[in-house]
């Protein structure tokens, strides 16, 4: 339980800290005059191309690097850009110390949960994986939660007081990576690759994966707005929703992994991805107070739930030697769409003003996404 329980402590800190975190202290940041909404925007957006730069290169970095310096890297670079995000020294500044974690965020993210699950029997992965991604979902709960808390100390005590807990978390697992992941690269330069399994299932399992990264960003960017706003239900209700999407994301993979381990990972990737398009679609036609209830509790819970089943899966598809470049190209998908995505919903709304529009949009994505999942489920064996 050591490496998983390891894993948890990473992601919790490089993508649920780092990515969530940030999050929840934007409107901290634009009152205190830090940076502008516009500004924000950037700011993620550097993020989010640190994230991309990450997934395309971790995999080849590691066949030079043990992904124990680099995880460790990881976290000590991740705790250091909150300490230096608590200066405000300009728009630029901090740009580079959004970027910084966003790259150790999708290294962690494609060497960290692969490097467990060589070690873990095909019996027990899907629990090992539904508790490694149970970190992200936790700082996403954390995010809902104590970091507007905390952000009511000031921003840059916020930042320091994030920084800490990530050094802690560092301390915590360090002597941990190195019984896990070894002294040695992940493989030689010069190894040949082995084949996928099934290629063509893992292509088509990609696009499910980056439908899905399309597919819930109205409700991870435009959520609390259209809940507060556009429903006229007040900031009030729109904050509680978020942390209903928080408690959600907490309990998501725990629960998800329940289900893979009973019907298996390829089956379980079809009926979340369903489960996630209906919660999209739900605000649409129904926006009493329960349906938004089920509506932020479910795409919470699937936000990382589906992230944790597509890690699965993804190794079960590319077989022994191939599952961190499966991964790899998982999340680099992942990252690029989401990018793409953010831009292209912000154009939409501001064109038309329509925000059930993005909601039927994103649920169709899903929807998609649903289908081409189903189609890896031809010709599948066991693991």
């Amino acid at each position: 339980m050591a490496g998983p329980a390891a894993c948890f402590g990473a992601l919790l800190v490089v993508i649920g800290f780092a990515r969530f975190g940030y999050t929840a202290l934007v409107p901290a940041l634009v009152q205190e005059g830090w940076t502008t909404p516009t500004g924000a925007g950037y700011l993620a957006s550097a993020n989010f191309s640190g994230y991309l730069l990450g997934a395309l290169t971790a995999v080849p970095i590691a066949r030079w690097v043990p992904v124990a310096a680099m995880v460790r890297l990881a976290l000590v670079v991740t705790a250091l850009a909150f300490a230096a995000s608590a200066f405000d020294f300009g728009l630029i500044w901090l740009a580079v110390w959004r970027f910084l974690p966003g790259f150790t965020g999708s290294v962690v993210m494609v060497l960290a949960p692969m490097t467990i699950l060589a070690a873990v029997p095909p019996a027990r992965r899907a629990g090992m994986v539904g508790l490694m991604f149970t970190g992200i979902g936790l700082g996403i709960a954390l995010s809902g939660t104590l970091v507007p808390m905390l952000a009511g100390l000031g921003v840059a005590a916020a930042w320091m007081i994030l920084a800490a807990a990530s050094a802690a978390i560092a301390v915590a697992t360090w002597r941990i990576w190195g019984q896990v992941a070894g002294a040695v690269p992940v493989a030689s330069a010069a190894a040949p690759a082995e084949p996928m399994r099934r290629p063509v299932a893992v292509a088509l399992l990609f696009v499910a994966y980056a439908l899905d990264a399309a597919g819930f960003v109205p409700h991870t960017v435009y959520w609390v707005d259209y809940v507060a706003r556009e429903l006229g239900l007040g900031y009030g209700v729109g904050g509680t929703q978020w942390i209903l999407f928080g408690i959600g994301a907490a309990i998501g993979p725990l629960a998800v992994a329940r289900v893979a381990a009973w019907i298996g990972f390829g089956p379980a990737v079809v009926l979340f991805f369903l489960l996630k398009a209906a919660a999209v679609l739900l605000p649409v036609f129904m926006t009493g107070l329960p349906a938004l209830a089920v509506s932020s509790i479910l795409v919470g819970a699937l936000t990382p739930g589906i992230a944790s089943l597509t890690a699965g899966y993804s190794a079960e598809l590319a077989g022994p030697g191939r599952q961190r470049a499966a991964w790899g190209l998982m999340t680099s998908g992942f990252a690029g769409t989401q990018t793409a995505a953010a831009s292209l919903f912000a154009t939409l709304l501001g064109r038309t003003g329509d925000y059930p529009l993005m909601y039927e949009i994103g649920a169709g994505l899903l929807f998609a996404g649903a289908a081409l999942a189903l189609a890896t489920l031809v010709g599948r064996r066991p693991a």
